[in-house]
């Protein structure tokens, strides 16, 4: 409501009388509401009852009356939107002029917003336009059908106003341009056309111009001359009206291009004649889209099926498995496109792309994909768009019973009973054309149980008839020790093959065949810098349902150890070799080689630090071609291989033992030990070599107390890389597995020593050349102590105790110097190390510490003091329990000296994992040649279509279930081919797996351009030639991953073959060119007597759509006519303007060719302006790319209306902007009833 009519306005007079206030204004409404009303005039709508109250009413002034009549309700004259009631329906009413309504509202005040409506006078007399006219606008377009998008907006994308039916023409055109155009300085010509309601009601606001043409019902042009006519005076009045607005484009209706291009071509034979090779733009790796639609669309039967659009009779838009029909309606736009008369060279099918991304997330990117997929979606998209059947019945799945699976005629019922089966649920266009059946027969190879089933299938997949096989090198780890009986290497090669379709187990299998090797005893490893990477034993249930050569890429380096042990009383421990970093400025050690395994005894060997020290240098010299055994044999001497007593550590005999099980040397039943009777631990040390000469001893525990930290991120986490590894679980607890690897990778330098968990004599034993090095120092340098302490003192007062000193320290030197002899004559200590490296550096390292304070306490305490004796209790309290040195979950790491690892490893030729030798796998080699030669050899198709009926053994992961035996069976499983459709559709299956396109095969497979024969392969035995032609090819370029698709196709039109490369289209002189190894997909026409294939039902269905067709091409030679008339009328007219133009303009010469050169200049007036362009000498009769207004004095008027500022003026054209406006605030009117709404926002009127 606007603010001006709030409230009635005050006496802004006291001294006047307020009695002649009030009659002055009672005169001024009743001169006011005697005012005649001119056709077209905008006036105001008030209450009947309101005007006689006010008249009736009696008062003293104007405040007073005011207050007893209120204010002027008009909200009850209009509904929601604006519209007034009907006349029967609305309360009386009165029209009066701007001006009594602005009086009356200043006076009173008003409720709701004011009501306008455009007054009527003819002879009749004069009249209220309650519902004026309203238009509903559409806008023709260029293309040649309807966008599939634009089928969910028709009703909220269109343009719609209402206009008084006083407006003449002139401004329903004006009208209908600031509607259209964005730009109101729009000057493009724009014709209009009135159609009928009813054909009209369900147009789009965009139509193309042959659906216009096409549309039933009359249509008629507003011609130029009508342009100063009212629309009333053509019978236009309150009604809703749809308009076709036809813009120019470059100068040329669209209409009138329409037509000059069609007239001559509305011809059936010329329109089926012609088009077929207009190729598809890549919208970017969409070539396998591309290449598929031309396969599909030069099937003459599908072709025409859409071309006549016979989908729409069949269009299932209900159905839960579809999509609405949105997938039919956008590959039949796109098929008019491609063969519609005049169709480009090529067309993007962005519109088709956008439905199906829609509809699959699969092809909704710009991914490439692969064709094979597309074609099989698509056809099963349009199957179930176009579906016959409504409702599906549920139906069971018959069973062949066990009796009759050897009787023929039993196994041909049970097929057609699958057929109708299949038919009661799916029935379309793609099932009459491309669908055949399978049949599939499982044997169970226990109790030989048949199962026999039929199923349908769009397109046939025929695997390549070459050898899918699967092959790897695996490193071979023989740990067994018995390297001559079986005659092989410690560390070698195995190339092994399988195929693509076996699992882990057939691997383990393999290798246990091949190698004559327990499965028990074989573990399967994947590495990575020398390292763990995963672990094929960790929860290895799972791995049986995936092919190997998804679990085991072509780059992994797997390792296979062969490892006898008794899972009983053995424990298997891994073992990594280390080496400190070549550059000091990095504190870093790395791992080298291949991590190796040790077995030990649960009941003594996890005890005996000596054991597991053997069994290391016993385990690590096959990774050197060195002579290591040699070389240690050559430091230890001749003391190697015998065990060492008590007395062969003279510097330990100072301490009271606390060995139990250390024999003393004195004891009588030390000479009648054998030495395999003699079970002692420290037995095992070396008085002259540590036990860390080459390599300390680590170890490392993942889940301990001294659990090592790792650096960095983990490499390796249990199933990282095995999505199958979260299907099953196992169980997980290492104490009952045969073992366990790191799952983490330590920093190697920070590990404590294995020595460390010994108790501190029996470390004293293994160290003792290291101890007794210490000890000799500490005594040295106590002896130069006592010697200083001597020269300070008299001689008389040295004590005993120094004497004692002297004399242990001079029969010390004197064991040094002996015992320096003996080396030096037997060659059997430190100086023999000289081939390894200086003597002084493969010293042993020094003793570690203790990791406890008491230890640490101990151990400085007997290095200062030799001769100190412990308590026999605390003794028997820290060794009578021995320690236990390694579990199932330690893993254990040789921490090699530099010099050592330089004189065993550093070498590419000493290093035994480099350069593996291989074991002969004869049938592998022979295998391998076979495949080379297949490889490169041409095979037939129907090798291919023989090779497709093999029988296989179902894997582990495909197991079928028996009825019989009650359990899951490892099958054999047949399937041939039963029957085929009339359209054959083979993919040849060049991808292992499609969509990763893990592997691609491409030899060339030779396939008959016409007549192959399928009657050899079909079971069904019909006595019918089956005998197919080829119409398309798909075809793939490229290898793994990618690539680019084109097409072969045959087009049934002219009968000619081309080349399809995206929106490149060339001639193919010989079919024969399209037999090439990326030949993908092969389309086949089966002959038929007939014209068509796909049956009788198909057949009849064509012919009705050509005899529809053929109809709708004359029903639009008829409708172009009719609209070619009704474009000459509109050109007949605008001509007669023009010529009349013309001669007022030659007149106007004529008449003032007597005056002066002056008058002449001032006679060229606006109206010679106007038409200036009519003065070029080659101006042609018809101009139909020009329109012009009908009369000047019309524009002129329009223009004075337009700028009018004045919000009460009167106004012929009401002006609705998308239902409404913001002119004023005015109600507008509007129609009822219809698809389009009423205006909900405020109404305005112009």
């Amino acid at each position: 409501m606007s603010d001006e009519y709030e409230t009635p306005p005050s006496d802004s007079s006291p001294v006047e009388d307020q009695g002649s206030q009030l009659a002055r204004a009672r005169d001024e409404w009743d001169r006011l509401m005697s005012a005649t009303p001119q056709n077209g005039d905008l006036w105001r709508v008030i209450p009947r009852p309101f005007w006689e109250k006010v008249c009736s009413t009696q008062a003293s002034s104007l405040q007073e009356l005011a207050s007893l009549v209120g204010k002027i309700d008009l909200a009850s004259l209009v509904d929601e939107n604006g519209a007034m009631y009907p006349e029967e329906e609305s309360m009386p009413c009165l029209a009066v002029s701007p001006e009594l309504f602005h009086s009356l509202g200043q006076t009173f005040g008003i409720n709701g917003n004011p009501v306008a409506r455009n007054m009527l006078v003819d002879e009749s007399g004069v009249s209220l336009e309650r519902m004026p006219p309203f238009f509903i606008l559409h806008v023709l377009s260029k293309e040649t059908t309807v966008s599939p998008r634009s089928r969910y907006n028709l009703q909220h994308s269109r343009m719609a106003f209402s206009l008084s039916s006083a407006s003449t023409f002139q401004q329903l055109h004006d009208a209908v341009r600031s509607h259209v155009y964005k730009n109101p300085r729009a000057v493009a010509p724009l014709r209009l056309w009135f159609i009928e309601n009813e054909p009209a009601k369900d147009m789009p606001s965009s139509i193309p111009v042959s659906s216009f043409i096409d549309a039933v019902g009359r249509k008629s042009i507003v011609t130029p001359n009508l342009y100063g006519s009212t629309l009333r005076s053509q019978g236009i009045e309150s009604s809703r009206l749809h308009l076709i607005v036809e813009p120019a484009d470059r100068k040329t209706f669209l209409v009138d291009a329409y037509l000059a291009s069609h007239m001559d071509v509305l011809d059936y034979d010329a329109i089926t004649s012609s088009g077929g090779h207009c190729g598809l733009s890549n919208l970017g790796n969409t070539c396998y889209m591309n290449s598929a639609l031309q396969c599909l669309t030069h099937i003459p039967e599908l072709n025409y099926y859409f071309f006549f659009d016979l989908y729409q009779k069949e269009l299932n838009t209900n159905n839960p498995l579809g999509y609405k029909g949105d997938v039919a309606v956008a590959f039949s736009s796109l098929l008019h496109k491609l063969y519609g008369s005049g169709s480009p060279s090529a067309v993007t099918p962005r519109e088709f792309k956008y439905t199906v991304g829609r509809h699959s997330s699969i092809f909704h990117g710009f991914q490439q994909q692969d064709s094979q997929e597309f074609v099989s979606w698509l056809l099963d998209a349009l199957h179930e768009d176009l579906n016959r059947i409504q409702q599906k019945p549920y139906c069971e799945k018959p069973e062949l019973k066990d009796e009759d699976v050897n009787i023929p005629e039993a196994i041909r019922e049970l097929a057609v009973t699958c057929w109708d089966q299949y038919k009661k649920r799916n029935d379309s266009v793609i099932v009459d054309l491309f669908t055949g059946m399978y049949q599939s027969t499982l044997v169970c190879p226990t109790c030989n149980k048949e199962s026999m089933t039929f199923d349908p299938f769009n397109d046939l997949t025929l695997p390549l008839p070459v050898n899918k096989k699967w092959y790897h090198e695996l490193i071979i780890v023989d740990l067994s020790g018995d390297h001559a009986a079986s005659g092989r290497q410690p560390l070698s090669k195995l190339e092994v093959e399988l195929n693509k379709s076996s699992n882990f187990d057939d691997l383990i299998n393999y290798i246990s065949n091949f190698l004559r090797v327990p499965t028990e005893h074989l573990f399967l490893f994947e590495l990575f810098s020398n390292f763990f990477y995963r672990d094929f034993q960790e929860n290895s249930a799972a791995s049986k349902f995936y092919p190997i050569n998804e679990l085991i890429s072509d780059n992994d380096v797997i390792v296979a150890y062969i490892i006898p042990h008794n899972p009983a009383t053995d424990i298997i421990v891994p073992l990594l070799n280390t080496v400190r970093d070549e550059d000091s400025s990095y504190d870093m050690a790395e791992p080298f080689g291949i991590p190796l395994f040790v077995t030990l005894n649960k009941e003594s060997d996890v005890f005996s630090f000596g054991t597991i020290r053997e069994k290391l240098e016993q385990t690590v010299k096959h990774l050197t071609n060195a002579d290591m055994e040699a070389s240690y044999k050559e430091i230890k001497g001749d003391s190697n291989g015998s065990r060492f007593k008590a007395d062969s550590f003279p510097l330990l005999q100072k301490e009271e033992s606390g060995d139990l099980e250390m024999a003393e040397p004195d004891t009588e039943q030390t000479p009648a030990l054998k030495d395999e009777d003699y079970d002692s631990d420290i037995s095992l040390a070396h008085p002259e070599v540590g036990a860390d000469f080459g390599f300390a001893i680590k170890y490392y525990e993942e889940d301990g107390s001294r659990h090592a930290p790792t650096r960095g991120p983990r490499r390796y986490q249990p199933g990282m890389r095995m999505r199958y590894q979260s299907l099953l679980s196992e169980d997980k607890d290492p104490n009952r597995r045969p073992l366990n690897i790191p799952q983490g990778r330590p920093s190697f330098l920070k590990l404590p020593l294995l020595a460390d968990k010994l108790p501190d004599l029996k470390r004293k034993y293994y160290h003792y050349p290291t101890y007794a090095a210490e000890v000799q120092r500490n005594e040295k340098l106590n002896n130069e102590a006592n010697e200083e302490e001597e020269v300070k003192q008299e001689p008389e007062h040295v004590s005993i105790l120094h004497n004692r000193a002297e004399e242990v320290a001079e029969d010390s030197d004197a064991n040094i110097r002996t015992q320096s002899d003996e080396d030096e004559e037997s060659d059997s200590n430190y100086d023999e190390m000289l081939p390894l490296g200086h003597a002084d550096s493969l010293r042993p390292p020094t003793l570690p510490p203790i990791p406890s304070s008491e230890s640490d306490q101990e151990v400085q305490s007997d290095i200062a003091s030799p001769g100190h004796e412990e308590k026999p209790e605390q003794v028997i309290k820290n060794d009578k329990v021995k320690p236990l040195l390694v579990d199932s979950k330690t893993t254990l790491v040789c921490e090699w000296d530099s010099q050592v690892f330089d004189r065993f490893f550093k070498d590419r030729d000493q290093q035994a994992w480099e350069e593996l030798p291989f074991i002969a796998n004869p049938v592998l080699e022979d295998n391998k040649r076979k495949l080379a030669l297949q490889q490169k050899s041409t095979v037939s198709l129907y090798d291919c279509l023989r090779n497709f009926s093999t029988p296989e053994v179902l894997g582990e992961q495909d197991l079928w279930y028996c009825p019989r035996c009650k359990d899951h069976k490892r099958a054999t499983k047949t399937i041939q081919i039963w029957s085929t459709g009339d359209i054959l559709t083979i993919h040849l299956k060049r991808f292992s797996s499609a969509r990763a396109f893990s592997d691609k095969i491409n030899m060339v497979v030779d396939f008959p351009i016409e007549g192959l024969e399928m009657n050899e392969f079909a079971q069904a035995g019909t006595t019918e030639p089956l005998i197919y032609d080829l119409v398309a090819v798909d075809n793939h370029y490229g290898g793994l991953g990618g690539g680019h698709y084109t097409a072969y196709a045959k087009n049934f039109r002219d009968q000619k073959w081309y080349y399809f490369n995206d929106s490149g289209v060339n001639e193919v002189k010989d079919p024969r060119e399209c037999i090439k190894g990326a030949a993908y997909l092969l389309f086949y026409k089966k002959r038929k007597p007939t014209a068509f294939a796909g049956g009788h039902s198909v057949e009849q269905l064509l012919r009705e759509g050509r005899q529809s067709f053929e109809s709708k091409l004359q029903n639009l030679k008829e409708q172009s006519l009719a609209v070619s008339q009704q474009v000459q009328l509109f050109e007949q007219a605008r001509d007669d303007i023009m010529q009349r133009a013309e001669a007022e303009r030659r007149a106007a010469e004529q008449n003032n060719h007597q005056n002066d050169e002056e008058q002449v200049i001032t006679s060229g007036s606006d109206e010679d302006d106007l038409y200036a362009d009519s003065n070029s000498s080659g101006m042609k009769k018809v101009r139909p790319t020009l329109v012009q207004p009908a009369n000047t004095d019309f524009e002129n008027s329009r223009k004075q209306r337009l700028l009018s500022r004045g919000a009460d003026s009167p106004r012929s054209v009401n002006i609705n902007h998308e239902y409404s406006s913001s002119v004023s605030n005015v109600a507008s009117p509007a129609g009822s009833g219809g698809e389009v709404e009423s205006p909900t926002k405020d109404p305005t009127t112009s």
